[in-house]
């Protein structure tokens, strides 16, 4: 899929030129700008069971639309809700896990499926479930900040609010970060504990770090 990035890594516009009768699959509401002859179908995620999953535990909607290219092509424009990056992984038969809100679109073929992150992770204020990702084509992710890549090569902690993505290859739980003091006063909350080999993508800021920061400047 052609493809280019304006105004990144703060405000990324991702802007995607469609073949003809080529299809995008989107998160409900990513859609910027598209040529009129692109048609679009509004329909449910990866089945009804898990669109629900989705939508009251994953933090994503419950809805996708697919848009096509006409016969003589087209250009649609997506972004996500917030600021920050997006980024373009080319899937070959391989599996990446994703956080939940960090999905935005890709080719109509690739398969997401919610997956239980642990207990902890719902606790640690970062959704129940990651969303499994796999299948070929092009899958797009966005982030809260620029996005980081890590290759990790044996063991890696990282704060749960800034995993964005990583392959299926690591191994991971989430963890307090020191003891119970440490977990509840030294602000840094739960963690997650990578191992194995294999890619890791983090977000370089977290939504809640803006939102207490707002928070503070509203009247009382």
């Amino acid at each position: 899929m052609e493809h280019t990035f304006k105004h990144n890594p703060s405000y990324t516009l991702l802007q995607c030129r469609l073949a003809p009768g080529e299809k995008l699959k989107a998160e409900a509401g990513a859609m910027v700008y598209m040529s009129p002859d692109i048609s679009i179908e509004t329909v449910f995620g990866s089945g009804i069971l898990s669109a629900i999953a989705r939508k009251f535990l994953g933090g994503e909607s419950l809805f996708v639309n697919i848009f096509t290219a006409s016969s003589s092509g087209g250009e649609i424009g997506i972004a996500p809700e917030h600021v920050g990056d997006v980024q373009h992984l080319k899937l070959a038969g391989q599996t990446i896990m994703l956080q939940s809100g960090s999905y935005l679109c890709s080719s109509p073929d690739i398969s997401i499926t919610p997956q239980f992150g642990g207990i902890r992770s719902f606790f640690g204020g970062e959704g129940l479930f990651l969303l499994k990702v796999s299948g070929n084509g092009d899958l797009f992710y966005s982030s809260y900040g620029s996005i980081i890549p890590i290759d990790v090569n044996g063991s890696y902690v990282v704060d749960t609010g800034h995993i964005v993505a990583f392959e299926n290859s690591l191994s991971f739980k989430v963890k307090k970060v020191g003891g119970w003091k440490s977990t509840f006063f030294s602000g840094e909350g739960l963690v997650c504990e990578f191992g194995g080999t294999g890619r890791l993508w983090i977000q370089s800021r977290v939504p809640d770090g803006f939102i207490g920061w707002v928070t503070k400047l509203l009247p009382r």
